[in-house]
Order: structure tokens, then C-alpha cells, then sequence
């Protein structure tokens, strides 16, 4: 039962109404893979799917490439040197580059490295019984005269799930090809080393970087993690921007980024309480069995393949149909897509650019995530020494109703922030949000009007502890849903569903309405696995031994 909400209004945080710094764990950084709470962020990112024969091999394999698992504590350096150097420089910095690899198991190579029974541990039935095996319950269709809604993926379908999935990441293509013949499985491992099974690349788009096929910025809206980074300072993993928060009972690390439990996205620590009456604080971690499961994460992979030239169709005609009703009089291509995301493609979010695009917004990160939907946003308070946004962007009003953004906007869909949903209030919307970490793959469209044959789409990836609990709820429980959070239609982007439903309504403050249908999916599933990426120490010491 969702809980009362709070006064929206903004207080200074008091010492008893938030987390001490006591409170929040020291991550153990040097055993947690570094993509996980860090992020890769990398211009090239390759997919590895192995197969694996002879175990005694494997565990050669994995033996050697140990030393090439890079760490939170690696990742999380460099991101953050990366960072200084940028803003100190006002641009990129050239030649700081570097190469990065994690490694994760499906339940089938988690069981034959390890034992049924330890895989069994992993408290998730979604990894247990595989991507392939629940595509029906996240709402794919199977082609036409199959009943398998796998049939045709290219990698993940019944049948070819791969035992393991290696992530290679890195600033320049060169140095990620040499990271793969270092890392790729040899004869000198063993008589029957791990078989690549598939591989793809994915790289950030050179017309557009940051921004996916559709041509919308992607990635604006992640979680700050809380956690410190050792036990001897006060450093935080996610950085403390803020001195006050835009809501009175739950802590923001920047604008936008509120503040969520370690425990959501690696085992051992504590997550999100979100039980009746509690305020969003600590819940103490489930005991762990196996107890090596500790620092590990679950990982979802989805080969996303995007129609563009069907989607960018989709709002040049219904845009022009639209114009023509008074109440949506002025309907643009550009406009329609915001609607439909929630940001115009600039990144710039519809909640604070209701009528225009405003590129410096969706270019300024401590603006283009700063907006709450059923309160008014108030204009940040920063901490003494550190960044902020330069231009006064206009702020984000209120918009219970969904009629600057409607509730079936992507972003809304997926993140509906302070509005409370059918699952709970915001402290339970906390529980739901994943660390995303996808890249395009597949050559930008010359004209996105025009159908020009091409695979391209987007490598997505995410981690949590619950991917029931997590991802799919997100796909299945509320994108795939005309009803929630909020009533409203279906997701358009990544909605999964027949036909006649895949319906949008739009709404306007003076009483304008119209419901929009889709004619097909625009994002369509062809690949992809669920894994289980293990920290460094049960790597050494259980899978590979």
C-alpha cells in the first residue's frame, strides 16, 4: 500500500531526517566488477557470447584472463579523473584512454563452473529459467506461424543461451582489438577451450555521440549509488553536489539523481526499506547462500533492434494529423517525439522545455535531469566549491495531470520519480530503478524517413539484484501497461504489445484529448541472456579454482 505523501516543499536536511554518513557501507571496490557501479562509459564496447566444453579448459581460460577483470576501484579512478580533467579543460581530454573487460554467467554456466546447487542461490527465478525461456512473459511476439518468440534472435534464442558473456569496453578501437586477442579463448588452454559462439560491437555514434537511433541523447537518468569508498574518508562513490534537498524526506546527490541503496545493485548491502511507514531508509541485506554471492550482480543483456525509418514515419504522420485539431494546433515531428520520450532529442526534458527544444539544457548535466512530476522543482541549492549550471533554465512545474508530459512518456513510464505508482510511493519507486549500460550498435541512418534495410539498435544492458523485481517489472508490469504507474497507454518505445493496444493518449490543460495507435513496434527484441557477474574474489577462489 503506497504511503501518505510528504510535503513537497524543500527543508535544509537535519541530522536525524537523513542517513549519516556512518550509515552508508564501504564498498568493497577492489572485488566489484567495475561496470557495474561505475560504468564502463566507453565510445567501443564489444559483446563476447562463449560456449563452454572442456571445464578443466575453461577454468585455464578464465585463470588467465583474471588479471584482466577490471575492478570498481579501477573504473570508478579513471571515470573520476576523466571527470576533473574535462571540467578543468572545458572539452574531452585527448590521450587519456583506457581499456576495460568484465565477465558474467548465465544459470547454465554459473551451475557447470560452480554446482546446480550453488547457482540455485542466486535469489532470483527470472536468472534461473533465462531470458529465452520468460520472452513470452516480457511481452515478445514470435514470428509469424512460430510459437517461439525467439525464433530468429541472433544471439540468446531457445536452445543457444551462452554459458558466458564478456563485456570488452574501451576509448579506441585499436587497443579494444588487441584487449580481445589477449582476452579471447586459445589452444594453449586447454584441448577444449570456451567457443565464441557470437560477438557484436557497439560504439557511440559519431554524427550524434550519446544519443541513440532514434537520435534521442541516451543514458541522462541514473541513480546516484550511495556507499563510500573507504573506511579511513568520507569519500562517497557518488558525489555530494547538493545542500538541500528538492524533497523534504528523500536525499538527492545532484539535480534529479536521488540517492539509492548499494543493495539494489550488488548483493551483501543494504537496499531500499520501502515497507509501510519506514522513509526510504536502510533494509538489512538477505543472508546470501551460497555466501560468495556477495559484490555480484545480475546482469541483463537485450539486443534491441530499432525500426527507425517506421518510427520516424509514425510522428511525421500523426504530427501532421495532429496540426490540424486545434488543440494540438503547431504539431511538429520534433514535438511529437518529445511527447512520446519525454525529452526532445537534445536530452533537453519536455517538463522544463514544454513548448521548444533547448539544446544547452540537454547539454547541461546539472540541469537536464532536474524535474519532479507532481510538485513544483525548485531551483537547486549547491554545497559551497561546487559546479553548477551556468544558464537559469526555466524550472519544472507541476504536471499531475500528464499534460506537459504525459504519464505515457517513456521516461515517465519507466521513472515516475515523486509521483506515486500502483506498486507504492517514490521510496518504492527507488527499488525498481537499474544501472544501465547500453551502446548502439549498427551505422546511423542517412535519412531516418527512409527504410534503408539495416540492423542497427541498441546493445542494452543493466544491473540490479532483482531483475523480476527490477527490469521486468519496469518492462512488463508498467511499459507493457495502458494502466500503469498511471493510466495513460503503453510505452512506444519499448512497449511489447499486440496491436490495438499499443495506444498513447495525449492531454492538454484546456481539455484537448486524443489517443494515438501505433501501427507496430518500433523496438523489437533480438538477442539477449540474463547473467550473473560475480566479484572478483569468487571468480579467483570458486569459478575458476
Amino acid at each position: 500500500m503506497a504511503r501518505s505523501p510528504q510535503s513537497p516543499t524543500r527543508s535544509s536536511q537535519s541530522a536525524e531526517s537523513q542517513p549519516q554518513e556512518s550509515d552508508e557501507p564501504v564498498l568493497d571496490i577492489d572485488d566489484i566488477q567495475g561496470n557495474i557501479l561505475a560504468g564502463f562509459n566507453k565510445d567501443y564496447q564489444l559483446l563476447v557470447a562463449l560456449k563452454l566444453n572442456d571445464i578443466p579448459s575453461a577454468r585455464n581460460w578464465l585463470r588467465r584472463i583474471l588479471p584482466g577483470i577490471n575492478t570498481l576501484a579501477e573504473v570508478g579512478h579513471f571515470n573520476a579523473v576523466f571527470r576533473m580533467r574535462r571540467a578543468r579543460l572545458g572539452r574531452d581530454p585527448i590521450g587519456l584512454i583506457a581499456t576495460w573487460a568484465n565477465i558474467a554467467f548465465s544459470y547454465a554456466g554459473l551451475a557447470t563452473l560452480t554446482s546446480s546447487q550453488d547457482a540455485d542461490g542466486v535469489p532470483d527465478e527470472a536468472f534461473k529459467e533465462g531470458m529465452a525461456a520468460r520472452a513470452g512473459i516480457l511481452g515478445d511476439a514470435p514470428p509469424p506461424e512460430k510459437t517461439d518468440p525467439t525464433v530468429g534472435w541472433v544471439i540468446g534464442g531457445t536452445g543457444h543461451v551462452p554459458d558466458v558473456l564478456l563485456i570488452i569496453a574501451s576509448d579506441d578501437a585499436d587497443e579494444l582489438a588487441k584487449a580481445l586477442g589477449r582476452l579471447q579463448p586459445t589452444a594453449a588452454d586447454g584441448p577444449g577451450p570456451p567457443q565464441i559462439i557470437w560477438q557484436e560491437m557497439g560504439q557511440t555514434r559519431s554524427d550524434l555521440p550519446g544519443h541513440e537511433h532514434f537520435g534521442f541523447k541516451d543514458g541522462l537518468s541514473q541513480p546516484g549509488v550511495r556507499g563510500r569508498i573507504s573506511s579511513s574518508g568520507s569519500g562517497f562513490l557518488t558525489p555530494r553536489l547538493l545542500s538541500a534537498s528538492p524533497l523534504q524526506d528523500m536525499e538527492f546527490s545532484a539535480p534529479g539523481q536521488p540517492l539509492v541503496w548499494p543493495g539494489q545493485f550488488v548483493f551483501g548491502y543494504p537496499a531500499t526499506d520501502d515497507s509501510a511507514g519506514s522513509s526510504g531508509g536502510p533494509a538489512s541485506p538477505p543472508a546470501l547462500n551460497p555466501p560468495w554471492l556477495r559484490n555480484g550482480s545480475l546482469l541483463v543483456f537485450r539486443r534491441l533492434r530499432q525500426n527507425v525509418a517506421a518510427f520516424s514515419q509514425f510522428l511525421h504522420t500523426t504530427a501532421q494529423q495532429l496540426a490540424q485539431n486545434p488543440d494540438f494546433a503547431g504539431m511538429t515531428d520534433a514535438r511529437l517525439g518529445a511527447l512520446v520520450v519525454g525529452r526532445w532529442q537534445s536530452g533537453a526534458p519536455i517538463m522544463r522545455a514544454p513548448t521548444a527544444d533547448n539544446p544547452a539544457l540537454g547539454a547541461s548535466s546539472l540541469a537536464n535531469n532536474d524535474f519532479l512530476f507532481t510538485t513544483d522543482t525548485p531551483s537547486p541549492e549547491f554545497k559551497p566549491g561546487q559546479p553548477r549550471a551556468s544558464i537559469p533554465f526555466p524550472t519544472a512545474s507541476a504536471d499531475p495531470n500528464g499534460f506537459v508530459c504525459p504519464h505515457a512518456a517513456h521516461i515517465r513510464k519507466v521513472n515516475p520519480r515523486d509521483q506515486d505508482s500502483d506498486k507504492g510511493d517514490k521510496f518504492d519507486t527507488l527499488t525498481r530503478r537499474i544501472l544501465r549500460r547500453g551502446i548502439a550498435y549498427g551505422p546511423p541512418s542517412a535519412n531516418p524517413l527512409v527504410d534503408d534495410g539495416v540492423d542497427r539498435g541498441l546493445h542494452f544492458l543493466c544491473y540490479q539484484t532483482s531483475i523480476v523485481e527490477q527490469f521486468e517489472l519496469l518492462q512488463t508490469d508498467w511499459a507493457n501497461s495502458s494502466n500503469n504507474p498511471k493510466p495513460g497507454g503503453v510505452d512506444l518505445i519499448i512497449g511489447q504489445v499486440p496491436g490495438a493496444q499499443r495506444q498513447f493518449e495525449l492531454d492538454t490543460a484546456s481539455g484537448g484529448s486524443t489517443t494515438l495507435t501505433a501501427p507496430q513496434q518500433y523496438v523489437v527484441a533480438t538477442g539477449g541472456g540474463y547473467f550473473f557477474a560475480p566479484s572478483i574474489t569468487a571468480l579467483r577462489q570458486i569459478i575458476a579454482r
